[in-house]
């Protein structure tokens, strides 16, 4: 019969292995994701949309408060995002396939402003920048004849400009570390309590599983219950002049163990017999 105390150690083996496993399993995805995802880096090029310089004050107030009211601002934006503007500027660059795989374009404006951002997001910082430069370029051209009153002109480049974007190699493998503990923890909390659920469920439907093992038959000539030995009573001592022995205490009469006269004639008795 199975002690229960080696139920509960096989319990707790198989679950700090499964807890492990587990464990590993969520750190070599997370080293997987980690070191096939690739980096991304984003630039940014700047434009402003104002009215020619050439026009009167007067002029030029009213269309100042018509570029306030931000349509002037969101047609010209809308307008630079066309994708025609990123596919001429990656033909301008002769940018290879490989380089032109994941890159994207992104033309906004900034809130309550006139400023429009033109942001490419491209596999190296160098072809990120050279894009949003071109398409910078290529949407300018444009737009200058496309309404007299108004001009876009260069905030800044995007030379320069292209910082690294997504999550970091580092970053992931700290999250699956951490994210594998939990998991470990967890499996092995689940898998251990289940184990005890299904050891108590067959201890229940078979009560011999549950009952405490038999005592060991007593050996052969032997009863179940160990008898205390007997203690050896002392051996009598001589005697000596008292009437009293060594190693011994004087046994009185059972009939009068008090009767003076008796006790006298014992000990005159032994005196004789010494003196003779």
């Amino acid at each position: 019969m199975i002690k229960p105390s080696s139920f509960s150690r096989r319990e707790v083996k198989v679950s700090v292995l499964a807890g492990a496993l587990a464990a590993l399993l969520v750190v070599l995805a997370g080293a997987a994701i980690a070191f096939t995802s690739t980096t991304k880096w984003t630039a940014e090029s700047v434009l402003v949309v104002l009215p020619n310089a050439d026009l009167s004050a007067s002029d030029s107030a009213a269309y100042y408060e018509t570029l306030s009211r931000g349509q002037i601002v969101a047609t010209f934006a809308e307008v630079a995002d066309n994708q025609r503007f990123q596919d001429q500027a990656e033909a301008s660059l002769q940018l290879t396939d490989a380089q032109r795989a994941g890159v994207t374009t992104a033309v906004t404006v900034v809130p309550d402003t006139s400023v429009i951002l033109v942001r490419t997001t491209a596999g190296t910082a160098q072809v990120a920048e050279q894009l949003a430069d071109e398409t910078t370029t290529l949407a300018t051209a444009y737009l200058a004849g496309l309404s007299e009153p108004y001009r876009t002109d260069l905030v800044h480049s995007a030379a320069g400009s292209a910082v690294a974007s997504g999550t970091s190699r580092v970053v992931l493998l700290a999250l699956a570390v951490i994210v594998a503990l939990i998991a470990g923890v967890a499996i092995q909390q689940a898998v251990y309590h289940l184990m005890r659920m299904a050891r108590t469920s067959r201890a229940k439907n078979d009560p011999d599983q549950a009952a405490e093992p038999a005592a060991d038959p007593p050996a052969p000539g032997r009863t179940p219950k160990h008898t205390a030995k007997k203690r050896a009573a002392p051996e009598p001592g001589p005697a000596d002049p008292t009437g009293v022995t060594n190693g011994a205490a004087p046994e009185s009469d059972p009939a009068d163990p008090f009767d003076p006269p008796e006790q006298i004639r014992i000990q005159e008795s032994v005196v004789h017999t010494h003196g003779s």
